[in-house]
């Protein structure tokens, strides 16, 4: 299928409130021409669109067709990604976004905001109560203290330029570079978009021919995650509640995310669109949970057995390791578990024992 015929096709289905047949792929480029997103159908009229794994990382997005619009969840880490994906949205349908979800507050899923007010000026911008609260407390404070880090960051990727030891290693840094100098001259662009619509538990919004929950389940990677549910269609979005490599616990409540991660598993679904990774079903969404509690499992019975926080990261990922480390590496380098699981261990000692 070219692209033109894949383009036309989901016009067509989205304009209908549907796309039959199998699922198509289109790519959103940026400047450079480098991929930041694949859009593929998960269900009819839903799709996601699937960030590439780049250095300075994109949350994946949901874009969800109704009858007279549609609504995108998560919005990326920079305005110059919202515009690459409202492009390829526009080159699909006519029709206007209404709404846009942000399902946390962490930069890399709602910093491209202010993309869709000035796109779509009658578009609603909607999260939990909780959510709107940490990005006016934390979320902006954290473009502030990016505008501070990011330098330094760049100091740091030239100096490693420099005395890269191979060409492969250079052209990788030499990207790297671009991208953080890029993102740090829109950081100091960035006119921030709060949400306009908050709720605390549940919301519904009801079209003739979709339904779609908005549902708080309960504290997990943040305080106030966000999962959007369709029940006619069986998909729900997770946001980074659920990804498909090893979770950042920094901002989580470990054990408050078992069990909010048990109720999601109690509704009826069939495909999640993840904050991060390919769309995945409820194997993947017990294979995760099972990490976390066991997880916590390991640092309680090291820590009841008299070991210090030092101890128990050198044991518990070789504990780990066999059942989580391959599954959670399926992409590669890309947020290398090995490293990740002792910032998870420090979040489950803070916070579970």
């Amino acid at each position: 299928m070219t692209r033109r015929t894949f383009v036309k096709n989901v016009s067509a289905g989205i304009a209908a409130g549907t796309v039959r047949g199998a699922p198509g792929v289109a790519r959103a480029v940026d400047k450079s021409g480098k991929g930041l997103f694949e859009i593929k159908r998960v269900a009819d009229g839903v799709y996601v669109a699937a960030a590439a794994p780049v250095y300075k990382v994109n949350s994946n997005a949901a874009i969800i067709a109704n009858e007279d619009g549609l609504l995108v969840v998560d919005t990326h880490s920079k305005p110059s990604a919202a515009r690459a994906l409202v492009q390829e949205i526009g080159e699909m349908t006519a029709k206007p976004v209404r709404y846009v979800v942000n399902t946390h507050f962490h930069f890399d899923h709602w910093q491209g905001n202010e993309v869709y007010p000035a796109a779509y000026p009658n578009v609603e911008v909607i999260t939990t109560e909780i959510t709107r609260e940490a990005l006016l407390r934390k979320g902006v404070a954290r473009i502030r203290d990016q505008i501070r880090t990011v330098p330094g960051e760049i100091a740091k990727l030239k100096a490693e330029l420099a005395a890269a030891p191979t060409a492969g290693r250079r052209a990788e840094l030499q990207a790297n570079l671009q991208q953080a100098e890029a993102y740090l001259e829109e950081l100091k662009g960035l006119t921030p978009a709060l949400p306009t619509m908050a709720f605390e538990r549940a919301m519904r919004l009801i079209k003739r021919d979709r339904e779609i929950e908005l549902l708080y389940l309960g504290r997990a990677h943040t305080d106030g995650d966000l999962f959007v549910f369709m029940p006619q269609e069986k998909v729900v979005v997770t946001g980074d509640a659920v990804i498909g490599w090893t979770p950042f616990m920094g901002d989580g409540y470990p054990e408050d995310w078992v069990r909010t991660l048990q109720k999601l598993e109690q509704l009826d679904f069939t495909h999640m669109i993840m904050g991060h990774g390919d769309v995945a079903g409820k194997e993947w969404l017990r294979f995760f949970r099972g990490y976390i509690a066991e997880l916590i499992e390991a640092v309680r019975r090291e820590a009841a057995g008299g070991a210090s926080l030092d101890e128990i990261k050198q044991r518990v990922p070789n504990q780990l390791a066999a059942k989580y480390e391959q599954r959670f590496s399926t992409y590669g380098d890309y947020r290398p578990w090995r490293r990740l699981v002792l910032t998870n261990i420090e979040r489950v000692y803070a916070t579970a024992l």
